[in-house]
């Protein structure tokens, strides 16, 4: 049986390996896809289960080594969410004939799918973050096929995506270079839908959206990103990071997947090659290499991760770090985050009003009066 839907990932392995094609991701009430099982196709086979990541989770780990990383084209490390070291591990496998997926935007709905990249112009589409959990489709079956060509793959994704296309391949592959990321968690694709719509209606004159970056940092740097959006007129409408209904609902855990919160593959336990994150404080431990413009924390955790982030470290600064102290800067690496106590009437609320959609994040985050009161009382007795 597979598991339920509160502690789904949505992974999509189990619809990749169906024989029958018996199962279909469908998005639920929330937004987030689903496996749905067609009872009259099915045979109970029983390869859905044995391919499920929550069913099967692997074990912790601790990496090899440890980087500060900073990519020495300063252009490249604008255009991506850190210091560019997905980048240029990519460009790596390309060089090697080889084909990388990742995260990409599907035109003109603007909507994160998994794609694929053979040369530089289209890896430029799976460069920087999306917020949003990609919808897989067919990546497991196409990303096998390559393989068993011999064809070099680097797949970069969330670490239940890792996971789950490990147990969907069945097998090792001495030419796949899997990447994932320290992830907070994934928000759902509805509201975040919802709130592009509205950022597009309010700039009609702007014309259709062209570009979305959710890790901006041309106007408030690296650490105080923004959310951008470039309109057909050639004009942005930007949101810093305190000022971005969506960005701060995702971070206050309002609207995030419910599986993140009891996610089992902290702590490197994905199957990655390499992890990557932002290097956040990097400020107190390499002083040096801090500009206000990216830097990545890279871990290394596998032989074949060690062996190609050698072969990229010609095109960046890399300097020795500590597991330790990764732990510090990034928790979400080892610690899952409770959900907000208000998630239930953010749903209710945007099922009821979706085109109200960043009041009510405004609404659900704003704090209570008896909590302001009692901050305010608790501050005066201290002076006192």
């Amino acid at each position: 049986m597979l598991p339920t839907p509160t502690k789904c990932c949505g992974c999509s392995a189990c619809f990749a390996v169906c024989p029958k094609q018996a199962i279909t991701m469908k998005p639920d009430a929330e937004g987030f896809l689903q496996p749905v099982i067609d009872e009259t196709l099915c045979v109970n086979c029983g390869q859905c289960e044995k391919v499920c990541p929550i069913l099967h989770p692997g074990a912790n780990r601790t990496p090899l080594a440890v980087y500060a990383v900073k990519a020495k084209d300063d252009e490249l490390r604008m255009k991506s969410s850190s210091g560019g070291m997905f980048t240029l591990l990519a460009r790596e496998i390309l060089k090697q004939g080889g084909i990388v997926y990742g995260a990409g935007w599907e035109r003109p709905a603007w909507r994160v799918t998994h794609k694929s990249a053979e040369n530089e112009e289209e890896l430029d589409d799976l460069r920087g973050s999306k917020y949003v959990q990609s919808d897989m489709g067919d990546t497991f079956r196409q990303l096998k096929d390559q393989l068993d060509t011999g064809r070099w793959v680097l797949f970069s994704g969330c670490p239940c995506q890792i996971s789950g296309l490990k147990l969907f391949l069945q097998k090792p592959y001495d030419n796949l270079l899997c990447v994932d990321l320290i992830c907070h968690g994934v928000p759902s694709p509805w509201v975040f839908d919802r709130c592009k719509n509205a950022i597009q209606a309010s700039s009609v004159q702007g014309g259709e959206i062209k570009h979305i970056t959710f890790r901006d940092k041309n106007a408030f740097g690296w650490k105080r990103y923004a959310l951008s959006f470039t309109l057909g007129d050639g004009r942005k409408h930007v949101q810093p990071l305190d000022q971005a209904p969506f960005l701060r609902g995702f971070l206050s855990e309002l609207y995030n997947r419910l599986s993140c919160h009891q996610c089992p593959f902290r702590e490197l336990r994905s199957g990655a090659d390499i992890t990557l994150a932002d290097y956040w404080n990097v400020q107190q431990q390499f002083p040096a290499i801090d500009d206000d413009r990216g830097v990545s924390l890279v871990l290394v955790n596998s032989s074949t991760g060690l062996e190609w982030f050698n072969r990229s470290s010609s095109g960046c600064e890399a300097l020795p770090s500590t597991y330790q102290h990764a732990r510090a800067v990034n928790p979400s690496l080892w610690r899952n985050a409770a959900p907000s106590s208000r998630r239930g009437k953010f749903f209710r609320c945007f099922r009821a009003h979706p085109e109200r959609v960043q009041s009510i994040i405004y609404t659900c985050l704003r704090r209570p009066w008896w909590r302001i009161c009692g901050h305010f009382l608790k501050n005066r007795l201290r002076k006192w």
